[in-house]
C-alpha cells in the first residue's frame, strides 16, 4: 500500500510542477458548484487517494472497482470553489501537489475566466492610526445579465496598507497588486495568501507571461525628475520555486504620468517624452521578452488620470478622455487600433445623465463599459456601479450589495476617515 501511494505521488510530480506562489486561484462561477451526488464522488476519490486500495463493493462479490483515472481527479477538482480547494490541499500529497501545481491553476483560471468577475477594493484613509489602516479587497463571483443588483463579499484585509484615491489595485488573472511605500503587495483574494517585495522606485505594476506562466513587476528604478539620458526600470520575475530573480532594463528618458494597465501579456502607461509636456507617448513594456517601447499617442490620451482613463477595451489599449472642467457625462472613446502602426481610431458618446466622482476599470464580457466610484460615499449608503452600452446607448445602474453598506462595518474600521 505505501509503495502504491508513493508511484501515485510520482506520477503526479512527473506531470505537473509544484509553485511556491498560491497567488493564481479564482474563483468560479455559482454554476459550478458541486452537486450532492459530485460530492459523494469527491468522497470516494479522497478514499482511493488516502488508502491507496480500491474501495470494496457493497454486495458479497470480492472485485474491486478499478481507481479513478488521474485525468478524471482533476476535471472534478477544477470544478471546485476556491475555498473547498484551499482545504483540499490537506487531503493528501498527491492532492496538495495537484491543486499548488501551475498546469492546473492555468486549467483553473481558464474555466473560471468565462464569466464577468470583478474585484473592489479600498483602504480606511490615510487618516487611520497605524495599526488600524487596511486594504479591503471585495469579489463578486458571476454578473447576470441585466441584473440590478449583485451580491459582493469581502475577502481579505491587509493590515497597514493604505493608498489614496488615485492608486488602483488591478486583478491579473485573479492576482491583486497595489504600491504601498517601498513595497508591492501581491495577493490572491481567493487562498487569502500575500506576498510583499521590496522595490526601489514608487512606480511598478503587476504583469503575466502567458506563453511562460510567469507573473513579473515593472519597477521604474531612475526619478524622470533627474534628467538623465536614460532610465533605470527593474523587472522582478516570481518564480515557481520561491525563488525571485531581478533583471534591470534601460530605456530612453520620458516622464510617466498615469498608472501602469495590465493587457494581454503587455503593461502600458501614459507618458511625455523624452520630457514633460513634450511628444505625448504610450510606454509598453512586453511582459514576455522585458523590453520598452513607445507608441505615438493622441495629446489627450496623455494626461494625467483625471483627464484620460486608460482601459481595456475589447482586449486593446482604450482612453476615456473627460473634460476635467466640466460634468461628467459627454466623453470621447480612444482606442488604439493598430500597435506596430500607433493607428487610433475616436467615438464621442454623451451620457443620459452625469456622473459623479466616477472613474472606470473597463468592460464587462459583454463590451459594456464600467463606470464606479473612486471613494466610498461619506455616509453608509448603498454602492452603485454603472454599465454603458456604446451600442445601445443604455446606461444601466447596479447596486453592490455588501460592499461597507452596514453601520457596524464602518465602526469596526474606522471608514468615518475614509477619503
Amino acid at each position: 500500500m505505501k509503495r502504491m501511494e508513493e508511484a501515485a505521488k510520482d506520477r503526479c510530480c512527473s506531470s505537473l510542477e509544484p509553485i511556491h506562489l498560491d497567488l493564481k486561484l479564482t474563483r468560479l462561477p455559482a454554476k459550478f458548484l458541486m452537486k450532492t451526488h459530485q460530492k459523494k464522488l469527491l468522497c470516494r476519490v479522497e478514499s482511493l487517494v488516502l488508502l491507496g486500495t480500491a474501495i470494496k463493493r457493497e454486495d458479497d462479490q470480492k472485485d474491486k472497482l478499478d481507481p479513478i483515472p488521474f485525468d478524471l481527479e482533476v476535471e472534478i477538482l477544477t470544478r471546485l470553489p476556491a475555498k473547498s480547494l484551499m482545504k483540499f490541499q490537506c487531503v493528501s500529497k498527491m492532492w496538495s501537489f495537484i491543486i499548488r501545481s501551475q498546469r492546473f491553476v492555468d486549467s483553473y483560471y481558464a474555466l473560471s475566466s468565462t464569466r464577468s468577475r470583478f474585484t473592489v477594493t479600498f483602504s480606511n484613509g490615510l487618516f487611520a492610526e497605524d495599526d488600524a489602516r487596511r486594504l479591503f479587497i471585495f469579489s463578486s463571483s458571476y454578473e447576470e445579465e441585466k441584473s440590478s443588483s449583485l451580491v459582493a463579499k469581502l475577502d481579505i484585509t491587509i493590515p497597514v496598507v493604505t493608498m489614496d484615491y488615485r492608486s488602483k489595485c488591478p486583478s491579473i488573472h485573479g492576482f491583486v497588486s497595489c504600491c504601498n511605500g517601498p513595497q508591492f503587495i501581491v495577493c490572491n483574494p481567493s487562498t487569502r495568501q500575500v506576498i510583499t517585495l521590496p522595490i526601489k522606485g514608487p512606480r511598478a505594476s503587476l504583469g503575466y507571461d502567458p506563453v511562460g506562466e510567469q507573473f513579473k513587476v515593472l519597477n521604474l528604478v531612475s526619478s524622470p525628475d533627474m534628467y538623465l539620458g536614460f532610465l533605470v526600470h527593474e523587472v522582478i520575475t516570481l518564480g515557481g520555486g520561491g525563488e525571485e530573480s531581478r533583471n534591470q532594463v534601460t530605456t530612453a528618458p520620458y516622464y510617466p504620468v498615469t498608472k501602469g494597465l495590465y493587457i494581454n501579456g503587455s503593461i502600458y502607461h501614459g507618458a511625455w517624452a523624452p520630457r514633460l509636456r513634450m511628444d505625448p507617448v504610450i510606454v509598453c513594456f512586453d511582459v514576455r521578452y522585458e523590453s520598452l517601447s513607445f507608441i505615438k499617442a493622441p495629446r489627450v490620451v496623455v494626461v494625467r488620470e483625471r483627464e484620460s482613463i486608460l482601459i481595456d477595451y475589447k482586449g486593446k489599449l482604450a482612453s476615456i478622455a473627460i473634460n476635467p472642467y466640466a460634468p461628467f457625462q459627454i466623453f470621447d472613446l480612444w482606442i488604439l487600433e493598430d500597435v506596430n502602426k500607433h493607428d487610433w481610431s475616436k467615438q464621442t458618446f454623451e451620457l443620459p445623465f452625469s456622473l459623479v466622482n466616477m472613474t472606470s476599470p473597463g468592460t464587462n464580457k459583454a463590451g459594456e463599459i464600467i463606470f464606479a466610484p473612486k471613494t466610498l460615499p461619506p455616509t453608509v449608503q448603498p454602492f452603485f456601479i454603472f454599465y454603458y452600452n456604446v451600442e445601445t446607448k443604455d446606461l444601466r445602474r447596479v447596486s453592490l450589495h455588501g460592499i461597507a453598506d452596514d453601520k457596524e462595518f464602518w465602526r469596526r474600521y474606522g471608514l468615518k476617515h475614509n477619503i
